[in-house]
């Protein structure tokens, strides 16, 4: 049981160090949301190089919004933010909020970039942030599903069976130690009580193994579920969070509880 023990403890750590690799966010599989004064949308394009590829996807994006006024416009890029130039007033305005760039073949790139546009070039941006943190949720309290909420599937698989594994451990060994220690009353033989006193010694530490471990796994399914990243989300508007911070100082320490609105 100990090897079990160790088994999931170092599948646990496997699965937070892969979970740190750098992989394509899901929103490059197609995105689109109406926000109050703007478009959030993902666009991509292949270029020969990835500066080209970012102006081609730009290009698009400025082609959709600007069919209403029927004129041409070019589109350059100043750090993320868009210049549209025309021969006549200012038709679109728009940023990149994220991109995503893999090179496909020897030359050639593809950028995905996720844009918004405003509806008015006027009015300003609707709050949007693409982040691997997340706001804190009831789901750590159950084993696994914050991990498989923030996109981490075989941690969140691992944490699930990690923890149906020590109670069944625990459930196993319990009846095997009061199995054993009824049979001590059933025989006057004193090696046959001394047989099931062992065995009833070792189903009970076995048992106390997997309580630690349960125990172990849930602490650490909580605080991974409330302080690990995940995959990339998009976050449109303020959103309200509920983050927990350690702190210290000179008189005291503990947990910081920070509320956002």
């Amino acid at each position: 049981m100990r090897r079990i023990l160790i088994i999931v403890i170092g599948t646990l750590l496997l699965q937070g160090a892969y979970a740190q690799n750098a992989q394509p966010p899901k929103w490059i599989e197609g995105y689109f949301e109406e926000a109050k004064h703007s478009y959030v949308e993902v666009v991509s394009a292949v270029g020969y190089e990835p500066d080209n590829a970012r102006k081609k996807a730009m290009q698009i994006v400025i082609e959709r919004r600007s069919l209403a006024s029927g004129t041409q416009a070019t589109v350059s890029m100043v750090g993320n933010d868009v210049q549209v130039k025309s021969d006549h007033d200012l038709i679109a305005k728009a940023r990149v909020v994220d991109e995503y760039i893999e090179h496909i073949e020897a030359g050639q790139y593809r950028v995905y970039l996720l844009v918004q546009t405003a509806k008015n070039p006027t009015l300003p941006f609707d709050p949007v942030t693409v982040s691997e943190k997340y706001p804190f949720s009831a789901r750590v309290f159950v084993p696994g599903m914050a991990q498989l909420h923030k996109g981490s599937v075989g941690k969140g698989a691992t944490m699930i069976a990690g923890e149906v594994l020590m109670i069944g451990g625990i459930v196993a060994t319990e009846c095997l130690r009061q199995n054993y220690a009824q049979q001590i009353t059933t025989t006057h033989n004193a090696t046959l009580k001394q047989y099931y006193a062992q065995n009833a010694n070792i189903c009970n530490i076995t048992r106390n193994v997997c309580i630690a471990g349960a125990v172990a796994c849930y602490a650490w399914n909580v605080i991974d579920g409330i302080v690990a990243k995940g995959n990339k989300h998009i976050l449109i508007g303020n959103i309200a969070q509920l983050r927990f911070a350690p702190y210290a100082t000179i008189e005291d320490a503990g947990l910081a509880i920070n509320c956002t609105f």
